[in-house]
């Protein structure tokens, strides 16, 4: 008996225990002029204006999200015109407000405005162009745009090509009067995930923080509101890249704050958070959030896995959101090719132990609680599915002390101190 004590023992794996959460705020200033890029961990990372960009391209990502291109349409309009490249020379705006108006997907990163139509034309369409398999894998421009800009002027754009790993557009002024030629190139700009260019400076903008230093983005964006049936600005909280986001609509702002088990399952769609956090009603005399709500959040490539609730929201006059954050704590092992993160949570525990495991392979494991004579006390089997599992145990029944968790299979051998009071 003491040889199994000193194995589990031997191989616990430390991580932080659930703690007192933390309370901060981010502000996109007074009319939301700014973007906010904010880390769990370490805060706020950057405040950069909002409004001195037009177009941004991906610069990380392979295949569809490396052709991403966003539109900033929270000062500018986007139209596609209703022409192929052929009439770039001659193209007329006659009729322009019965265009279709593009927007940036609020689910994810992939689809920018210049994105509406990827797929269209099979696979290889990216929207604003066609894929050639067969000559070297580069993507050709194929579509026509008009856009307003934040300085009231228009352009006509064309992406010309996506060659290589750089860039290539065009833009100017309907007349075809000021026409520039911009080119990219991706290495040039590492660790980021747009790089940004503003058509009425002519110039390239890095607003971007280094894309493993950001959790969050809180920004001002365009959306089609039903009702009142029209394009309208709103703010919203969008998640970086391989972050993943559970949710659990509780009773009230007490039970959000010790919520430890997410009701929906957890996924990458970058708006999970979103504009849901906060609404307005003129009746009540403007924002109410909906403090409620639990949000889960990690970062495949981090160690930590959070549980925030907003608290407040002061609206257009300082643009500030206030939230609390706890973090649940997280840790990663790799074996074998197979990336498994796991947070077992709370600990100590009362009621209830809850297991988070993401997992890049279907897989089952064994869960096993030992007390520390190395009886074992609680014994399940896990079916791991693709992507979040989220397992909660019942452990009111055991006596208060300190236990052993272990979950273990081919790839996992994961070992933790569990403290039940």
């Amino acid at each position: 008996m003491k040889k199994i004590i000193a194995f589990l023992t031997s191989t616990i794996v430390t991580i932080s225990f659930i703690g007192q959460g933390i309370n901060d705020s981010i502000s996109m200033e007074a009319g939301y002029t700014n973007q906010v890029f904010y880390s769990l961990e370490n805060g706020t990372i950057t405040s950069v204006d909002n409004s001195n960009w037009d177009i941004a391209l991906a610069v990380s990502g392979q295949g569809a999200k490396g052709s991403a291109i966003l539109f900033n349409d929270a000062y500018g309009t986007l139209y596609k015109a209703p022409v192929d490249t052929s009439a770039w020379q001659t193209l007329d705006t006659a009729g322009i407000d019965t265009w279709e108006i593009l927007l940036n997907s609020d689910t994810s990163w992939t689809n920018g405005a210049f994105n509406k139509y990827r797929g269209a034309a099979g696979n290889f369409d990216m929207g604003w162009g066609i894929l050639n398999p067969s000559n070297n894998f580069w993507t050709f421009g194929d579509s026509l745009y008009v856009a307003k800009i934040n300085d009231g002027s228009y352009k006509k754009v064309w992406i010309l090509s996506l060659k290589t790993g750089v860039w290539q557009f065009k833009y100017a002024n309907l007349d075809g009067s000021n026409e520039q030629t911009q080119t990219i190139t991706k290495t040039d700009y590492p660790n980021r995930n747009f790089i940004y260019f503003s058509m009425s400076s002519s110039s390239i903008i890095d607003r971007e923080p280094d894309n493993s230093t950001w959790d969050l983005t809180f920004t001002k964006h365009k959306d089609y509101l039903t009702p009142p049936g029209m394009f309208l600005n709103v703010t919203s909280a969008f998640t970086n890249r391989n972050v993943w986001t559970a949710k659990a609509h509780e009773v009230d702002l007490n039970a959000a704050l010790n919520s430890t088990t997410p009701q929906t399952p957890f996924t990458q769609n970058v708006n999970n958070i979103g504009r849901e956090w906060k609404k307005f009603s003129s009746q009540n005399g403007g924002w109410s959030v909906r403090d409620s709500i639990a949000y889960f959040i990690y970062d495949e490539d981090s160690v930590n896995y959070y549980r925030l609730v907003f608290t407040g929201f002061e609206g257009s006059s300082t643009g500030k959101a206030f939230f609390n954050k706890e973090k649940l704590g997280i840790t990663s092992i790799h074996n074998n090719g197979v990336n498994n993160v796991l947070s077992l949570y709370p600990n100590p525990a009362n009621n209830e132990v809850s297991i988070l495991i993401h997992t890049n392979k279907e897989q089952m494991a064994n869960f096993a609680i030992f007390d520390l004579t190395g009886k074992m006390v609680l014994n399940k089997t896990l079916q791991l599915a693709y992507g979040s599992n989220v397992d909660t145990f019942k452990v009111s029944t055991l006596p208060k002390g300190i236990y052993i968790v272990n979950i273990k299979n081919k790839n996992i051998n994961y070992t933790q101190r569990l403290i039940i009071r």
